[in-house]
C-alpha cells in the first residue's frame, strides 16, 4: 500500500500511508485509537474507498470496491465487530460468507477443515444475537480462515477470546506463516504482538511512524512509540476506606430460556469508595448479570436495591433517575445512538446538566465540546457523529457520558476492551477516580489483568454461580484462574 489517504468529515484518518507485508509473513499494526489502523484496513479490504493511493498485491495493482473483490484476490479480513447478522442462525450466517448450504450438515461439512484446530464449539441453528461476542467473532475467524485467502487481516482478534481460544488461534496464525500466507495483526496487546509477529508497524496520528523487526523491540519501546512518550500505570490504592454498601444483589436468580440458570441466587454487595472485580470467562454469566444491574433484564427471584431502596421495574430507570452510570460491553449496539451527533449521545446520561426548559444550542454545544475535550475523544467536535469516530473514541463517549456527571455507582462490562495502551489507563483511572469520588463501582471483565490492577475486592462468575468477593490481598492469579474453571483450589 503506498500514499494512502482517506479523510473523513473532520478526521483525516490516513495521511499519506505506505505499508509493505512480506509473504509467510504476520506483521503486527499497531496504534492509538484513532491512528488509522482499522480505516487503512478497511480500505484494503474494499470496505472504504482510498481518496488517494496505490494497492499491489500479489505483483499486480487492485482496486478492491468490495469486499467481494478483496476476497476473490485473496484477501480476508475478520473485524473487531462481528459482521454478523443477529436474527439469523450460525449456519445461515455461515452461507452467507459463502460456506455450505444454509443447513446444519452443509455448514458443518463445510467448516470441518478448520474447527479441527479451531472448535467452533456453537450450535449451528442457534441465533447469532443470542450468542456471546466472543462466539459471534468465532464464526466470523472460522468462516474467513475457510476462505482460501493468502491475505488474512485480524482486527483485535483476540479481544473476546479466552486464553484457551487465544492459543488456538495462534497456532493457526502459525500453520498459515508456514503455508506461506501472510497476516496482518492488529492488537492493543502488546505481549501478542511480541509473541506472534515478525515486523510491526506504528500508525501515529493517521502516518506510518516506523517499521521495526518485533524481535528488536520491547513492550516499552512499542508502547512509547504509539504514543510519543513512554506510558505509566495506574496507581489502584488512594489509602481510603470504604463505606455503606450502596449497590446490592440479593439472591438475585435469572431462569435461562433453556437449560439451567443464567444466574443463580447471585448475592454481592458494593460498597461506596470500593471497586469490586468479577472476574469469569465470557459466557459464565456476564450478561444476564449487567443486564439486571442495567435494568433491562427482571430476576425471577431475588431482588437489586440501591441505598437499602428495591430498583424500579424495567424500562423505568430513565424516568427515575437512578443516579447508577452503565458502561455496556457493546459500544456500538448498546453504548451509543451511532446516528446522532455527540452532543445528543452525551445529554443521554445518567445526570444530564440541566439548561432550563428550552435548551440553548449554543449553551449544550459549548458544554459538550468541553466535556469531549476533557476526556480527550478526538474529534471533539459535539456536531460529529458517532458513528464517524474510531471505537476507542466512541467508548470515551461513553465514558464522558456516564462518569461526567459524578454518578454515585457505576457498572462498567469490558470497559477497556479494544483500546489503546493510553486510552485503557485514561478509562482505569476514570474509574478509580470515581470511586475516590465515594463511588461505588462494579468492574465486570474478562481480563484478569484489568481485575487486579483495578478491584479491591474481586469474586468469579462460572456456571451463573458467584464464588467471593475476596480482598485483593487474599487471592492469587492462580486461585482466580481455577475458579474461572469451575475448580476450587481452597
Amino acid at each position: 500500500m503506498s500514499g494512502i489517504v482517506k479523510e473523513f468529515a473532520n478526521v483525516t484518518a490516513c495521511d499519506d500511508v505506505s505499508l509493505e507485508v512480506a509473504g509467510g509473513e504476520v506483521h503486527a499494526l499497531l496504534g492509538e485509537n484513532g491512528a488509522g489502523k482499522t480505516t487503512l484496513m478497511n480500505i484494503l479490504y474494499g470496505l472504504v474507498r482510498p481518496d488517494r493511493g496505490v494497492i499491489e498485491f500479489e505483483g499486480r495493482r487492485i482496486d478492491p470496491r468490495t469486499p467481494g473483490d478483496a476476497l476473490t484476490a485473496g484477501i480476508g479480513m475478520v473485524h473487531q465487530h462481528p459482521l454478523v447478522v443477529g436474527p439469523m442462525s450460525v449456519a445461515e450466517n455461515l452461507f452467507l460468507g459463502g460456506l455450505g448450504d444454509g443447513t446444519q450438515d452443509g455448514a458443518r461439512a463445510a467448516i470441518a477443515p478448520i474447527t479441527k484446530t479451531i472448535p467452533l464449539d456453537v450450535d449451528l441453528a442457534a441465533r447469532v444475537d443470542s450468542l456471546p461476542m466472543s462466539q459471534r467473532q468465532r464464526i466470523e475467524i472460522v468462516r474467513c480462515l475457510a476462505r482460501d485467502v493468502r491475505l488474512l487481516i485480524l482486527d483485535e482478534p483476540t479481544a473476546v477470546l479466552t486464553p484457551e481460544e487465544v492459543e488456538q488461534l495462534f497456532i493457526e496464525i502459525e500453520r498459515l506463516r508456514g503455508s506461506g500466507r501472510s497476516v496482518i495483526f492488529i492488537s492493543h496487546k502488546l505481549s501478542e504482538v511480541m509473541r506472534i509477529a515478525d515486523r510491526v508497524t506504528v500508525l501515529r496520528g493517521g502516518r506510518n511512524v516506523g517499521t521495526h523487526e518485533a524481535g528488536a523491540m520491547t513492550a516499552a519501546k512499542l508502547a512509547a512509540a504509539m504514543v510519543g512518550a513512554a506510558t505509566g500505570d495506574v496507581t489502584r490504592s488512594d489509602g481510603s476506606k470504604p463505606g455503606r454498601v450502596r449497590l446490592e444483589v440479593d439472591a438475585c436468580t435469572i431462569t435461562g430460556r433453556f437449560g439451567p440458570p443464567e444466574l443463580e441466587r447471585c448475592t454481592l454487595g458494593v460498597r461506596s469508595g470500593e471497586i469490586i472485580g468479577i472476574a469469569g470467562v465470557e459466557g459464565n454469566g456476564q450478561r444476564p448479570l449487567a443486564e439486571l444491574l442495567f435494568g433491562l433484564r427482571r430476576a425471577t427471584s431475588g431482588t437489586v436495591r440501591f441505598d437499602g431502596r428495591a430498583l424500579p421495574p424495567v424500562g423505568r430507570w430513565q424516568a427515575s433517575k437512578v443516579p447508577i452510570a452503565r458502561i455496556p460491553e457493546d459500544r456500538r449496539h448498546h453504548g451509543l445512538l451511532l446516528g446522532a451527533p455527540l452532543w445528543q449521545n452525551l445529554m443521554l446520561g445518567p445526570q444530564p446538566p440541566r439548561f432550563g426548559p428550552v435548551l440553548a444550542r449554543r449553551a449544550v454545544l459549548d458544554w459538550a465540546r468541553t466535556t469531549l475535550e476533557e476526556y480527550g475523544v478526538r474529534p471533539a467536535d459535539p456536531t460529529t457523529l458517532a458513528a464517524n469516530l474510531s471505537g476507542g473514541n466512541q467508548q470515551k463517549v461513553v465514558i464522558a457520558r456516564e462518569l461526567g456527571g459524578a454518578p454515585e455507582a457505576v457498572v462498567a462490562v469490558n470497559p477497556t476492551r479494544g483500546l489503546d495502551i493510553r486510552a485503557q489507563q485514561e478509562v482505569q483511572e476514570r474509574l478509580l477516580q470515581a470511586r475516590g469520588r465515594g463511588a461505588a463501582v462494579l468492574l465486570i471483565s474478562t481480563d484478569l489483568d484489568e481485575i487486579f490492577a483495578l478491584s479491591d475486592s474481586i469474586a468469579v462468575l462460572y456456571g451463573g454461580r458467584i464464588t467471593g468477593p475476596f480482598a485483593a490481598a487474599e487471592i492469587d492469579r492462580d486461585r482466580a484462574g481455577m475458579l474461572m474453571g469451575g475448580v476450587d483450589g481452597g
